[in-house]
């Protein structure tokens, strides 16, 4: 059994969006203790003084400030779980990741994305891929006739109205529910005009006091447009292939790593987003919700080796492949003899290493 301090964005405990890793390692034996973070509002982050002492400490996108260079050299069995939508990857050309990545050197990471998963492995990392699937819902929403749409409108300064448009733009949905709950620092939404609101018969919400009454909203609705130009994990699009709704998203991580276009789902490229052909989403509803099906049995085979990576020390992961260590004493004097070697038989080094040595 291992005593596991779990460090997470404190937004997350609204949104339980996280809850399955801990849930799972409940499971199987071992003893969760939460610790959330505060520092993106303005509040304190997480002490390391308060995690160091368990066995495994877990930072799940937030994580605790350290003094030294390397978490490695503070504790032996460190992981970080980094969400693709931190690094904003939709946007273009990825900027220089290597001063973020430095700490975790010799560490481990969790990759819950394709793309995530690559970066890590690149910046020398031990990183374990998976996949997460939520069970599919009770309810099947793939056989609803007709065109009913959903959309949560969090980011105008992503995915506005005005793409949804553009997207629907021929199609004739008897329904549509626009929620109007913004996330924090988001722009002001615009609205529908009155015309679109009267032509796709559309309905307007605010944030709900229970979720059960989002839900009611949701289960009216047999396609989901997905809120976000990138997911971390992307709990609400998975939670809608659950249901069996057509799930349509931009053409970017985690969305596309689900979805197929045409197969299971519809993506479009969010730069120059065009009419979607809508005329089979009971079909595609129905092959997401398959697939959600088929992910959620992967996922629960691969639990044992999930959990046996995170309680595994980090320095076993890099053995015969590639050694993080601290630059030895003699190391350093094997280096300075052999610029001492260089500089005996060099002018030019002979003087750059004399000016060093002063």
């Amino acid at each position: 059994m291992a005593r596991i301090a779990y460090i997470d964005h404190s937004f997350h405990k609204k949104t339980l969006s996280t809850s399955f890793l801990p849930e799972m390692l409940h499971r199987h034996g071992h003893v969760v203790e939460y610790f959330w973070d505060e520092s993106w509002a303005g509040g304190a982050a997480v002490s390391w003084e308060g995690v160091e002492n368990h066995d495994v400490v877990i930072m799940f996108q937030a994580y605790s400030p350290i003094l030294e260079r390397y978490y490695r050299t503070l504790h032996p069995n460190v992981i970080f779980i980094p969400m693709l939508d931190q690094f904003g990857v939709w946007q273009g050309p990825l900027f220089n990741l290597a001063r973020f990545w430095e700490p975790f050197q010799g560490s481990k990471v969790i990759s819950f994305s394709n793309a995530v998963h690559a970066i890590s492995v690149g910046a020398g990392i031990a990183s374990h891929h998976c996949r997460y699937y939520q069970p599919v819902a009770e309810r099947d929403l793939s056989d609803m006739q007709g065109l009913h749409g959903f959309f949560w409108l969090r980011r105008e300064d992503q995915i506005p109205w005005k793409t949804i448009r553009s997207l629907i733009a021929g199609s004739n949905f008897d329904s549509f529910h626009i929620h109007l709950a913004s996330d924090p620092g988001s722009p002001e939404p615009v609205l529908p005009s009155e015309e679109d609101i009267k032509r796709y018969r559309i309905t307007t919400s605010t944030w709900f006091q229970d979720k059960v009454e989002l839900y009611g909203v949701l289960e009216k609705a047999n396609v989901f447009f997905a809120s976000r130009m990138e997911e971390g994990i992307g709990q609400s699009f998975l939670e809608a292939l659950a249901r069996g709704q057509c799930v349509v998203a931009p053409n970017n991580g985690t969305m596309n790593e689900y979805i197929l276009h045409g197969m299971n789902g519809l993506l479009y490229e969010s730069t120059d987003p065009q009419p979607l052909n809508f005329y089979n989403v009971q079909a595609l509803g129905s092959a997401g919700r398959q697939s959600v099906s088929l992910g959620q049995r992967a996922w629960q085979e691969g639990e044992e080796r999930l959990v046996r990576y995170i309680v595994t020390p980090s320095e076993h992961l890099y053995v015969g492949k590639y050694v993080h260590q601290s630059v030895s004493p003699t190391f350093c004097s094997r280096i300075e003899s052999h610029l001492r070697y260089v500089a005996r038989r060099n002018s030019i080094a002979r003087r750059a290493f004399s000016f060093l040595r002063r």
